[in-house]
């Protein structure tokens, strides 16, 4: 795996979260936290898991970093909270990924989820396409639950067009 692939990754990751994000800007702050009867119930702590996900994960990448505690739903009563905290979170998880290099990506890093009794072992680029991966089905849910509960409109946020968006970038502003 290539640095170059990991930034690209995370650059679609977090171009996607922005369109979703436009989706959920079109809720309340009522609609944001209400209690949804799916998966991890609203849209807001959806939003906040995949904030403190990132955050958990990053640091689980770093062998002596401790793991920070999981972020609490209740924490945040507003969109603007929650945007305030997860632009802080983006900033550190890109400038972790922009740090790397290929030995780095291919370090194999001990890891742990004790509450699911699990102790493994995998390459740093691997554990980093699974927190893109968790990102996009988190995004997808969202969208869904945007979707059918509040009927509003949502977007796609697959990686085809966000690589299409890119070619049509000039360089210079990259």
């Amino acid at each position: 795996m290539t640095p170059e692939a990991i930034r690209l990754l995370f650059g679609y990751t977090y171009a996607a979260f922005d369109k979703v994000w436009d989706c959920i800007l079109s809720l309340t702050d009522a609609q944001f936290v209400e209690d949804l009867p799916y998966s991890i119930g609203s849209i807001r702590n959806h939003v906040v898991h995949l904030m403190s996900a990132e955050r958990r994960w990053v640091a689980r990448l770093q062998p002596g970093t401790p793991l920070p505690d999981q972020i609490k739903y209740g924490d945040f009563s507003t969109k603007a909270a929650v945007s305030a905290h997860y632009e802080q979170i983006r900033a550190d998880v890109l400038t972790y990924i922009n740090a790397l290099d290929e030995t780095a990506l291919n370090a194999v890093i001990d890891w742990n989820l004790p509450h699911r009794g699990i102790a493994e072992r995998h390459p740093r680029y691997a554990l980093l396409l699974h927190l893109a991966n968790h990102a996009t089905d988190h995004r997808s849910q969202i969208l869904a639950m945007i979707h059918t509960h509040f009927t509003a409109p949502t977007v796609e946020h697959d990686l085809v067009f966000y690589l299409l968006e890119q070619e049509k970038t000039p360089t210079d502003s990259k």
